[in-house]
């Protein structure tokens, strides 16, 4: 029921915002603080899936560094969304934009080992 909890958390949140209209720094550290807790909390909560995906990747044969570029891909992707989201509350769109530039271009340059793997993988199948 964990969902419960978040949920009222992002009411209470938004109602206190409501009411700090008019202190609009104070209702930004308020959205930040929640967002925190619920990162936090949901970090938490998916440590099991996390888990369990390993598990499968290990069963498969799989390469460990392509588990630990998944799991960094899904943290990298998490908190550019997460610094991207504190940005547009703040007004600051271009900042927003540029944070989900720098994500995209890091897991571009993380997966470049695995596009090697997979051009190597392609061109013994072919025969070249």
């Amino acid at each position: 029921m964990k969902i419960i909890q978040i949920a009222a958390l992002c009411i209470v949140t938004a109602i206190m915002i409501k009411v700090l209209d008019d202190r609009r720094d104070v209702g930004l550290y308020v959205k930040i603080a929640a967002a925190v807790l619920i990162l936090m909390s949901v970090i938490l909560y998916v440590s099991p899936v996390a888990d369990t995906i390993n598990t499968i990747f290990i069963k498969a044969g799989a390469d460990e560094t392509y588990i630990n570029i998944l799991f960094k891909a899904l943290g990298i992707c998490y908190i550019t969304q997460f610094a991207s989201d504190i940005c547009k509350d703040s007004g600051e769109g271009a900042l927003a934009v540029q944070i989900e530039l720098a994500g995209k271009v890091t897991l571009l340059l993380m997966a470049l080992p695995m596009f090697e793997a997979l051009t190597d993988l392609v061109t013994v199948l072919i025969g070249i």
